[in-house]
């Protein structure tokens, strides 16, 4: 819980003239903010980048673990057109977790464009 608080905290300092907070309550948020890894927008996105990694090699990997099964059900098929049927779409879901790796990456690229520069100036 108190690294959750470390991570809102930032947020919460520029929300002073929203949401009333009494001096005491500001002093604690800000304490927290302090120690939060998140101290720029620039941060954000490195956290948003680190994820898309792990999730861009994930799927990579699943994706040549599903080509070389279905390859091995091609390999012993021997004609039965229940297995070949099977190794065609483990083919098309290992294609789908490529583009969705692909995918993956061009988001965390729009998005740190849009974080950057919202405005596009």
């Amino acid at each position: 819980m108190k690294h959750l608080y470390a991570l809102l905290a930032p947020l919460a300092l520029f929300s002073g003239k929203v949401f009333a907070v009494d001096e005491k309550t500001r002093a604690e948020i800000e304490k927290l903010a302090e120690d939060s890894p998140i101290k720029d927008v620039d941060d954000i996105f490195n956290i948003l980048k680190t994820i898309v990694q792990y999730a861009y090699t994930i799927f990579f990997i699943l994706a040549v673990l599903f080509i070389l099964i279905a390859a091995f059900n091609f390999l012993t098929a021997k004609g039965d057109s229940a297995k070949v049927q099977s190794a065609r779409d483990q083919i098309k879901w290992a294609v789908v977790a490529v583009i969705i790796a692909l995918i993956s990456v061009g988001a965390a690229e729009i998005i740190n464009n849009f974080i950057s520069d919202p405005l596009g100036s």
